[in-house]
């Protein structure tokens, strides 16, 4: 018996924590039938029983109405066919003591400050049979509020952190992108400053080359001319030597 009781008591917080539907009491609200379009009375308004019946239910009005025939009238002549641009819910047939007949119905609606239309089938055996479209004007003034979601109207706490690391997210990716281009530069720069200290470099080599080897050039030639003026000399010299010993020996 207390596994019972434990598990009815776990049953009915779990339907209280997932959300029982939000009914409200039953409240009286009077209305009128007019003529449609216009803001004359209508003749099938005799049929309705006043006042209707309003209570919220799941953040909507749910209005229950009922029509109310003698019954030498035949057997439920009227009928509502469309009202509030939908079929009526819950319709219920019954009769009273006196013998009439009772028709209940119900609709749902937002919006019971506007005009609600209906559209009613008359059918008076042997006598009428038609189809009529009318006005119902609920008088407001004892109206109901609707409760709104607070989750419709208010920012989540998790859309507002997602928007805050949104927002610091953008500088970051802002401060991150700076310094990677400022590293691009760097390194930009740093290889055209090498790309210009190897070209010069290299210039200097090859201008030093280029000098070292006209230097050579310029030096060869001059160790020739003396090469030549020494053979020339010591030449002049065994020339001038034979000379003077053919003429001295010649005389003697």
């Amino acid at each position: 018996m207390k596994h019972v009781k434990r598990w009815l008591l776990m049953s009915l917080l779990i339907v209280v924590g997932l959300g029982w539907p939000a009914i409200g009491h039953a409240q009286s609200l009077d209305y009128t039938a007019l003529k449609y379009g216009t803001s004359q009375t209508s003749m099938a308004g005799k049929y309705f029983v006043h006042p209707a019946k309003v209570q919220v239910v799941q953040h909507a009005y749910q209005v229950t109405m009922e029509i109310k025939t003698a019954k030498h009238l035949n057997k439920w002549p009227v009928r509502v066919l469309k009202i509030a641009g939908q079929t009526p819910q819950n319709v219920q047939k019954s009769r009273d003591s006196a013998g009439n007949y009772l028709l209940f119905y119900t609709f749902t609606t937002t919006h019971l400050n506007r005009d609600i239309t209906a559209k009613l089938a008359i059918n008076v055996l042997g006598v009428y049979k038609a189809t009529h479209k009318l006005t119902l004007a609920f008088q407001t003034a004892d109206l109901p509020a609707l409760s709104q979601s607070k989750s419709a109207t208010k920012p989540t706490s998790a859309t507002k952190a997602t928007t805050a690391k949104r927002t610091q997210s953008t500088p970051a990716n802002d401060s991150s992108q700076k310094p990677t281009s400022k590293k691009k530069a760097a390194s930009a720069s740093a290889a055209a400053a090498s790309t210009t200290s190897s070209n010069s470099s290299r210039a200097a080599t090859s201008s030093a080359t280029a000098s070292q080897e006209a230097d050579a050039a310029d030096q060869v030639p001059k160790q020739k001319t003396n090469w030549m003026s020494l053979l020339g000399g010591s030449l002049a010299i065994v020339i001038v030597v034979l000379g003077g010993s053919w003429w001295y020996f010649g005389r003697h």
